[in-house]
């Protein structure tokens, strides 16, 4: 048996994906309650392209043959759909309609697995008149379905992804579903062509794609997607455990600095990395060379360095709290409202005269 360069690239390509599908199921790094239907997603495509694979190789070892019972193209969309949902946290991850999603996958492998044990395994004779004609009509159907639905999914992921609003930053979620829309246009062409002229094309074009994306997501799109993950995770958490102090009492007597430290404070504003002066200013309804004066007579700070003080002040209690250990310090960085890794650093020293790794290790 003779393999090509791309069958074997296409073949490292799905061992990545179920090796990856696993990590992100059991690391601890990624182990959260959405990531493991990305997990989940990568293990199915692997399936698939492992059915497929043997396919243009014109074999059919047994363990394939009992892979091709479940009709796994009604899965995957489910899956990766409930991915995206949990992700960008909209109401419809919690509801019990995500379940009945399920529905065509399960039956369709029933009738399915019904046929093959007659068709392919010979296990008995399935007693039906016309029973070709029932049996080509199936998988028929089964052809225009692997077409209609993942297009419903498509369709419902784009608007919950482009058109929505949500807080987590899902610029890499985005991208997840731009790769893999692209290959699935390409996959239902594909099935396309086989509906009109009983004719399955070699999809070896298709795999390669698919291991093209296992590949990004795992040296590319899987660090920017987990720092992502942990910004959301962290700014969520600081939303449960922040309770309304009183406002530490200054010695300033200033009230636009009072009510500057009430909106650091209570709202939190510094959080935001597009703060600049003008935005205080214009919210304290004074000037901002005004706001820069006040700032610098009161605490020897310009106004960028006043403001990272706050956030370097937010950054110490994260670092020293063993809650915050599973996440990246970048990460723990950015949700405090520096805007690059090199700002972070850059503030934390020059406030701590040291690292915030140094500082932890020195602290903890």
């Amino acid at each position: 048996m003779e393999i090509s360069f791309l069958e074997i690239f296409i073949l490292i390509g799905i061992i990545h994906g179920f090796v990856l599908g696993i990590i992100i199921l059991f690391s601890k790094f990624f182990k959260d309650q959405s990531n493991a239907y990305l997990g989940y997603t990568l293990i199915i495509l692997s399936v698939i392209g492992l059915n497929n694979w043997f396919w243009d190789l014109g074999e059919n070892p047994f363990l394939i043959s009992v892979f091709d019972l479940f009709l796994w193209q009604f899965l995957y969309p489910v899956t990766l759909f409930v991915f995206f949902v949990k992700k960008i946290r909209h109401p419809l991850w919690k509801s019990n309609v995500v379940y009945f999603l399920y529905v065509p996958f399960l039956i369709l492998s029933i009738i399915n697995t019904i046929i093959s044990f007659d068709t392919v395994f010979g296990y008995y004779e399935i007693i039906l008149p016309n029973k070709e004609k029932a049996v080509y009509l199936f998988y028929k159907i089964v052809s225009v379905l692997s077409i209609v639905f993942p297009t419903i999914f498509i369709v419902i992921s784009f608007i919950y992804l482009f058109c929505l609003r949500s807080d987590f930053d899902i610029k890499w979620i985005k991208r997840i579903w731009i790769f893999i829309t692209l290959l699935e246009i390409y996959g239902m062409a594909l099935e396309g062509f086989r509906f009109m002229y009983d004719y399955k094309m070699s999809l070896t074009y298709l795999w390669v794609g698919v291991s093209v994306f296992m590949y990004w997501l795992i040296y590319k799109g899987l660090y920017r997607f987990k720092l992502s993950n942990d910004k959301y995770e962290i700014r969520d958490y600081l939303r449960q455990t922040t309770t309304h102090e009183e406002i530490r009492k200054t010695k300033e007597t200033n009230s636009h600095i009072e009510q500057l430290l009430i909106l650091i404070q209570q709202e939190n504003i510094h959080h935001n990395p597009s703060l600049n002066r003008d935005m205080v200013a214009k919210k304290l309804g004074i000037s901002s060379g005004y706001l820069s004066e006040q700032i610098n007579k009161k605490s020897g700070k310009n106004f960028s360095e006043f403001i990272n003080s706050y956030r370097v002040q937010d950054i110490l209690k994260m670092i020293l709290d063993p809650e915050f250990d599973k996440y990246s310090m970048l990460a723990i960085g950015l949700e405090a409202g520096f805007n690059s890794k090199t700002t972070f650093y850059t503030a934390f020293k020059k406030e701590m005269g040291m690292s915030p790794n140094e500082y932890k290790k020195r602290n903890r």
